[in-house]
């Protein structure tokens, strides 16, 4: 996610509870991200959850864009 879109996001965490839920989730997928990233060998099941989770981060990210009216990367 680019600064200027965390900017965005930050700003409007407050008084949207459905943007702060993933908001957090997003930041949960970072963290076992960047666990999985230090590992030197992922087994078959943690390369599988890698893909899921990048999917699901950019999922969220789309939606949190969609929310905050985040222009033409936002549609769904």
């Amino acid at each position: 996610m680019e600064r200027a879109e965390r900017d965005l996001i930050e700003r409007e965490l407050p008084g949207n509870f459905e943007l702060r839920k993933l908001y957090e989730q997003h930041r949960d997928f970072e963290v076992r991200l960047g666990q999985l990233a230090r590992q030197s060998f992922l087994t078959p099941a943690e390369e599988q959850e890698e893909r899921k989770l990048k999917q699901l981060k950019l999922k969220g990210v789309e939606r949190m864009l969609y929310l905050v009216g985040g222009g033409a990367a936002a549609t769904l």
